[in-house]
């Protein structure tokens, strides 16, 4: 993989977390409040994509990191516990001591008890912090490893792999909370879509500016088709970012450069200070003017902040408190 390359991936990760932070901002407490209709419609729109990306852009890095070296499968295992299980653990210790102090103020209170605990790590969906679900889904579907290396290495276990995992999207029961088997389910298309792309190279055919239009029109459409089906979102979303991010890498290749580097620190942190200006919120007059000036705030904080966090954390000479901070 050239440069180029590694630069638009980049620019892809910057733009799939700036949707996140986007999508989290939630200033009401209601998601897609129909009482602030332009951000109801900027979450809707974001929702219908940005973790199938996130999970696309996992496999695609999965594939040129792991895979295309062909590791041993207990050093990949060792590698994925160690940069997701410790930020894992640590994060739930963390989020279950925030949520007890400020217990008040919270709309998911927890409550210090054995079966809690656990229950974070079975069900991940019920984690103090709830935005583990996709932690805990990428790490079991990377225990996939040898299936997965296997399943590429020829056109038919290709298609094979390609229909079962759309059969898996589309019928597996979405009520399965144990292990986030249902997300599994459901997350496993792009991962895959993800391995593939990195393997054959098929964003090179999304990097003209006629894809990108394309794929523009396309993504606007679905969103105004009522009732479009979730996976046609899913997949054009999808192709839309990379394009969009394509053709951006020779115009502005330092886009998102003040972030992109800590997507991860900023998925685990970004939601503290979100929470804080929603508390925030709620005890001030609210208006468009206090409405907008906290939402464009809670954005920055957001990003900024656990970049600052992550650059602290980066010079303690201590290598366990950089992992718990996925560094």
């Amino acid at each position: 993989m050239n440069r180029q390359k590694i630069t638009w991936l980049q620019i892809l990760q910057g733009w799939s977390m700036l949707l996140v932070v986007i999508g989290h901002v939630t200033l009401t407490g209601i998601f897609e409040n129909p009482q602030t209709p332009v951000s109801a419609t900027i979450e809707r729109v974001i929702y219908s994509f940005h973790m199938p990306l996130f999970m696309f852009i996992s496999g695609f890095l999965f594939y040129f990191t792991k895979i295309s070296r062909d590791l041993a499968y207990k050093e990949v295992v060792f590698d994925k516990l160690k940069r997701l299980g410790i930020p894992y653990l640590f994060f739930t210790f963390f989020t279950f001591a925030v949520k007890f102090i400020f217990s008040p103020f919270m709309k998911r209170p927890v409550e210090l008890s054995l079966r809690q605990f656990t229950d974070s790590f079975l069900y991940p969906g019920s984690n103090p912090l709830s935005e583990m679900w996709f932690v805990a889904t990428l790490f079991i579907i990377m225990l996939s490893y040898p299936l997965l290396k296997y399943m590429i290495t020829g056109h038919f276990k290709i298609a094979a792999l390609i229909i079962g995992s759309v059969v898996l999207n589309l019928f597996f029961p979405p009520d399965i909370f144990l292990l986030c088997l249902s997300n599994v389910a459901y997350m496993f298309l792009f991962f895959c879509l993800g391995i593939l792309f990195c393997k054959f190279d098929i964003q090179r055919f999304l990097s003209h500016s006629g894809s990108l239009l394309l794929s523009l029109l396309l993504f606007i459409a679905l969103n105004l088709i009522p009732d479009c089906p979730i996976l046609l979102l899913n997949l054009t979303g999808i192709i839309f970012s990379v394009s969009l991010c394509l053709n951006l890498t020779p115009i502005v290749s330092g886009l998102f450069s003040s972030f992109r580097d800590y997507t991860f620190q900023i998925f685990l942190l970004g939601i503290f200070p979100q929470i804080a200006i929603r508390i925030l919120y709620s005890k001030i007059p609210q208006n468009e003017l206090s409405y907008w000036s906290l939402y464009i705030i809670s954005i920055l904080l957001g990003i900024y902040l656990p970049v600052f966090i992550a650059k602290i954390v980066e010079k303690i000479p201590n290598k366990l408190i950089r992992r718990c901070f996925g560094l």
